[in-house]
């Protein structure tokens, strides 16, 4: 029997578009004027929010043509949900405390401020913040671990002399709005996924998953 699409609601489609950031999350995309809505479970009547997927024509087609694997999706969708609940409990004050002397203060914060005057000649030393992935040896080196892959893969992409290794960095920090070390706890495993999606999107990244090698070490194969 031939399933019936449904209407998906304005609300749940600016929902969707608000999810992504109004860029399509597996190609970076931003024409979103001709974006559409996959559904993950191939149910065109399961109009439930974590069964959608707002993404560019030519990514939708390539799910559709299986260039790009239910389970991809699923592991988008995944980041983008865990993304959500981690800026939700992110929250908190702009504000800077810096007890005593300025010169020899420590500041740490876990987001960032969104202006820190300093009235001295010397700056505090900053630190990371309680809670902030740089605070546990493990988190910080399992996150450089995954930087570190996804340089070597990248570089085989563009090349030794066009390689930005440090554009990685500012990616991570424009996308979660903190610096890799500076970004909570609660946001480790968002973060694993963002930067484990960009190493399996890689030339050698998609050569080693169509022969089911590993692109990277699970945090817990390391620490487990």
């Amino acid at each position: 029997m031939t399933k019936t699409r449904k209407s998906i609601p304005q609300k749940t489609k600016a929902l969707l578009q608000q999810e992504i950031n109004s860029q399509c999350p597996i190609c970076d995309d931003s024409n979103v004027d001709h974006f559409e809505i996959h559904h993950i479970d191939e149910n065109p009547e399961n109009n439930a929010s974590e069964n959608l997927l707002m993404i560019c024509p030519i990514c939708h087609s390539k799910i559709t043509k299986g260039d790009i694997s239910e389970e991809e999706v699923r592991q988008i969708k995944n980041y983008l949900t865990l993304k959500a609940k981690g800026k939700a409990n992110a929250k908190s004050s702009n504000t800077i405390n810096i007890k005593g002397n300025v010169a020899n203060s420590t500041v740490a914060n876990s987001i960032s401020a969104q202006t820190i005057v300093y009235k001295s000649r010397s700056k505090p030393k900053m630190e990371f913040a309680d809670g902030a992935i740089g605070k546990k040896a493990e988190l910080k080196n399992y996150i450089k671990h995954l930087i570190d892959r996804y340089n070597e893969y990248k570089e085989g992409d563009v090349g030794k002399s066009k390689m930005n290794y440090a554009a990685i960095w500012g990616i991570i920090k424009k996308e979660f709005k903190a610096s890799a070390y500076q970004i909570p706890e609660t946001q480790f495993e968002s973060l694993c996924l963002f930067l484990q999606k960009r190493i399996d999107n890689t030339k050698q990244g998609r050569i080693n998953k169509g022969k089911g090698h590993k692109n990277y070490s699970g945090f817990d194969d390391i620490y487990g």
